[in-house]
């Protein structure tokens, strides 16, 4: 097989046309095999093979930078680079990661996870090689889709303004962006990207350009008349009245063709190009084409006899139950809106999109903008509900600061894939939402350790609406736990829940950590005959300053449970207005320490920080020993 033979870019450029399109057939055969037993994001590679050949066969990495924006669409680049060998740990714990990371390879310029980064870094990289006088390319693989990110558009205003020669290829597999199509059309880009053609028309700028007298007329007249007929078949877009080339839209699975448009930018364009490139997302795999944002990103699983990938079911998601619960609530009140960035199928929002569109928004990838706008429509009279990931909702933290924070802004924030996160590694972890939105005067931060816990929430901020509320929780089930009913329990703000009685240790838990907490007590009453008490703290701000006294009270030490960053989240808040109560007090604080946690199932993840209803014991039973 070709594709064997391959270890790094260079091995590409002794194949001939025919081999690379057979090369390119491999690797999706291989992506189809490898990444349904891995998980992964299958739909966004299987649409990139040819474009990802072609440009490691024109171009010259790592000595030329490519850049993939977002980046789950790098596994092409990562095969062509050397890491075949290595997929079989795609996205497992110490194995590959999902997207590019430059500790694996030198090929990875740089880390990514978050959409649309890639231009402001190659805009920086880019005049960092004029400074220096360096002479490679600097290449961003954008989707048409992180065209919908802001900070896109600030980077190009930058490229623009710099004449920096950053080589944009757009992905374009969904979203049309002044598509021109036709035969005239097809001629003209074939024509204006030629060698032949760049040449000619520098000589003739330059040539006319000398004539005395009237050389700046004719100059003039010419690009007139060139830009007259080029409108007529070819009409502008955004790109060129900002002073780009724009090529296209080509066919992004005609190898033959990219091979030639890569070839003739990379050797005769020195300024900023914008590349149109149409792809298919999830081209080679049936089920895939048809649905491809079922595959985008699938589990670890086999295929059925049928060619689907089934989507394994464990339980009701927290996602799945928010969605269900805002729908509900939204049936009685019409003042309830819903707001996402790019994520409404991941958020659970499907449903209420469909039987409430005039009530759902889709900012695109815009994370700011969706602050901004639920803080508009909440002076309105509307009770705006952002849908957000935690890790996506750190780019709009400016917006949350000063417009919902000093505007006290009535929106309900539900932060989706809080705390470890399987799968994604560093870039998606959901660990700083507690630490950064504690700090955000007149915030209120509620934790729900079970999905009715989650629902009461809910109702919760919707029904009291005066002021901002974020609800945190995880990518995982939503499932009931033992012996604890917090319908019991009404909620009061800052409030927190006896959920266990004990003596000797006092375990403060939060979210759904008190599953984990609640079992590893019961195994140490049965067989240590060690008593707990068990606190599940529903807030994590604010916090009753009464029920901080109760907590200082005593000899008992105390641990602090929590699933987010202990740098300045609410176990370490904790454990310092403790300690100033009782000085002599032993509080132990386990969290996640001042890292960024790496790629792993979130079991795997829980496992490593202590976190599991056996680690729990372990560090409850030595503290113990410390104590007494």
């Amino acid at each position: 097989m070709l594709m064997e033979e391959i270890q790094s870019p260079q091995d590409l450029k002794i194949l001939s046309l025919e081999q690379l399109t057979a090369l390119c057939g491999e690797i999706r055969a291989f992506l189809i095999e490898s990444v349904q037993q891995t998980g992964g994001h299958l739909s966004p590679n299987l649409g990139v093979v040819e474009i990802t050949v072609a440009l490691h066969y024109v171009f010259d990495a790592p000595h030329d930078d490519i850049l993939w924006d977002v980046g789950h669409q790098c596994y092409v680049h990562k095969i062509l680079t050397g890491r075949a060998g290595k997929f079989g740990t795609l996205r497992g714990w110490g194995g590959l990661s999902g997207y590019p990371n430059p500790k694996e390879s030198p090929y990875d310029t740089c880390h990514a996870g978050h959409s649309s980064t890639s231009l402001s870094i190659a805009s920086g990289i880019a005049r960092a090689k004029q400074l220096n006088g360096e002479k490679s390319h600097t290449i961003a693989v954008i989707g048409d889709g992180s065209f919908t990110g802001g900070l896109v558009f600030e980077a190009l205003n930058t490229i623009s303004h710099q004449n920096l020669p950053v080589i944009t290829l757009l992905n374009d597999n969904g979203m049309t962006i002044s598509e021109s199509v036709g035969g005239i059309t097809r001629y003209f880009n074939k024509l204006r990207t030629s060698e032949s053609y760049v040449r000619f028309k520098r000589r003739v700028e330059f040539g006319v350009a000398k004539m005395p007298g009237i050389g700046g007329a004719i100059r003039r007249f010419l690009f007139r008349l060139k830009e007259f007929i080029k409108n007529i078949f070819v009409p502008e877009n955004l790109f060129r009245d900002m002073g780009m080339l724009y090529y296209g839209p080509f066919d992004g699975h005609n190898l033959k063709e990219i091979i030639g448009v890569f070839t003739s930018i990379k050797h005769t364009v020195d300024r900023p190009v914008i590349l149109h490139i149409k792809t298919q997302k999830g081209r080679g795999f049936e089920p895939s084409e048809n649905d491809p944002g079922k595959f985008h990103g699938i589990t670890g699983i086999s295929v059925n006899g049928d060619g689907s990938i089934p989507l394994p079911e464990h339980g009701k998601s927290y996602s799945a139950l928010f969605g269900e619960t805002v729908l509900e609530l939204a049936d009685k009140d019409p003042a309830i809106h819903v707001i996402t960035a790019a994520m409404t199928t991941g958020t659970g929002l499907s449903e209420f999109a469909e039987k409430y569109p005039e009530r759902h928004t889709d900012v695109g990838i815009a994370e700011q903008h969706a602050v901004d706008y639920a803080m508009g429509m909440s002076l309105k009279g509307f009770k705006p509900v952002v849908a957000i990931y935690s890790t996506f909702l750190q780019r709009g933290y400016d917006q949350l600061v000063h417009d919902i924070g000093i505007g006290r802004g009535r929106v309900l924030f539900c932060i989706d894939r809080a705390g470890l996160v399987p799968g994604d590694g560093e870039t998606h972890q959901g660990i700083f939402d507690i630490a950064y939105l504690r700090m955000i005067p007149n915030f209120r931060v509620l934790l729900p350790a079970t999905g009715k816990e989650l629902r009461m929430m809910i109702e919760y901020a919707l029904e009291k609406w005066d002021g901002p509320y974020a609800i945190r929780y995880p990518k995982d089930v939503a499932n009931e736990i033992a012996g604890y009913r917090p319908e019991e329990h009404p909620l009061i703000e800052g409030d927190s829940v006896k959920v266990h009685e004990g003596k000797d240790i006092l375990i403060i838990s939060m979210g759904t950590m008190l599953r984990d907490t609640l079992k590893a007590v019961k195994i140490l009453e049965k067989e240590e005959n060690i008593s707990a008490e068990i606190v599940n703290l529903r807030f994590a701000k604010p916090i009753n300053k009464n029920r901080i006294k109760d907590f200082a009270e005593g000899k008992r030490p105390i641990l602090i449970i929590e699933e987010g960053i202990k740098e300045g989240g609410v176990s370490e808040h904790l454990a310092y207005e403790i300690r100033e109560m009782s000085q002599k007090k032993e509080v132990h604080v386990l969290a996640i320490p001042d890292e960024f946690p790496a790629i792993g199932t979130r079991e795997k993840l829980l496992q490593h920080y202590g976190l599991t209803y056996g680690k729990i014991a372990d560090t409850i039973k030595s503290l113990l020993k410390k104590v007494f």
